[in-house]
């Protein structure tokens, strides 16, 4: 009999990703959302939820047992505490997403950034991850409730936009101006010489299948990257050779742009990581490629184009 999984935000990009992966390793696969997005795979269970009201996730799941959850729609404190109220006994492995965002931006090395790195303790986004992770960690220590968080940077695939490291970020009018030959096709920072280890959404969904009911990844954090680390240059350069399009850039130096842009800080230094904790307790290595990344996401870009 095929294991359960529940996708929370099983609608959203990231979630339909894991969803899809899911159901390529056999899982038994229901999503789980608010219902303002079209679940876009055919054949898995929805349930509706409005996990901001109080007790709605509990009753959506109510008499369910799993033996999987993927959260990728926890954001802030009260989430996590839900969750860990909802799944308590009712789940073989609560996988949480958190993100690369809780590191401090100032990191200046060593590299790649290991999970116990220094944290950010200002952004609102990066505050509300880490107050959730915290939850799941006293929840663990307390009453061994089974999560593992895992920490995935820049996130690719259909359901988004190209785009990182850059002035624009994910840009909706990148491929246009890249096939329009525009003399500053892309403004990057530090000349495009940042480095980045993105990860396929689909990757995730194969980190979470591959680690689902390891007791060693129980109460851990672990970063969840792909296996390429590029500087933003090369990313924006394997775009514009899918397009067979030369790339032209400008640049922008970064303290220019954090004076302009303070609250961008996360994403003006290297995000490359160390997956040896993730490696050496659970066996798994990234292995989806950044180019495939890079094809499905343009192909989708180009089927949504407005």
């Amino acid at each position: 009999m095929p294991q359960s999984a529940l996708v929370i935000g099983g609608a959203g990009f990231l979630g339909t990703g894991i969803v899809r992966q899911l159901l390529t390793a056999g899982f038994d696969v229901t999503a789980l959302g608010r219902g303002n997005k079209k679940l876009l795979v055919d054949g898995v269970p929805f349930l509706r939820a409005d996990r901001s009201q109080p007790g709605a996730l509990a009753q959506a799941a109510a008499n369910r047992t799993y033996d999987l959850v993927v959260d990728c729609a926890a954001y802030k404190e009260p989430d996590a505490i839900d969750a860990v109220h909802t799944f308590a006994g009712n789940v073989g492995h609560y996988v949480f997403i958190s993100t690369d965002c809780v590191y401090n931006p100032t990191i200046d090395g060593p590299f790649p950034i290991a999970e116990d790195a220094p944290k950010d303790g200002a952004l609102p986004y990066a505050t509300g991850k880490l107050a959730c992770e915290a939850v799941l960690a006293r929840a663990w220590a307390e009453q061994r409730f089974p999560s593992t968080t895992l920490r995935p940077p820049h996130i690719m695939g259909a359901g988004k936009e190209l785009g990182s490291g850059s002035v624009q970020g994910r840009d909706p009018q990148l491929l246009h101006r890249l096939r329009a030959g525009d003399a500053d096709n892309v403004t990057l920072l530090a000349e495009g010489q940042l480095l980045i280890q993105p990860v396929w959404n689909r990757e995730v969904g194969a980190c979470a299948a591959h680690i689902a009911g390891k007791e060693r990844a129980f109460g851990q954090v672990f970063n969840c990257t792909g296996p390429d680390c590029v500087t933003t240059y090369r990313y924006y350069a394997l775009i514009a050779d899918r397009l067979g399009v030369p790339l032209r850039i400008t640049s922008l130096d970064v303290a220019s742009y954090l004076e302009k842009w303070p609250d961008r800080a996360p994403f003006a230094r290297h995000r490359i990581y160390d997956l040896t904790r993730l490696a050496e307790t659970t066996g798994y290595r990234p292995h989806f490629r950044l180019e495939d990344a890079i094809a499905e996401t343009v192909s989708w870009m180009d089927q949504n184009a407005a």
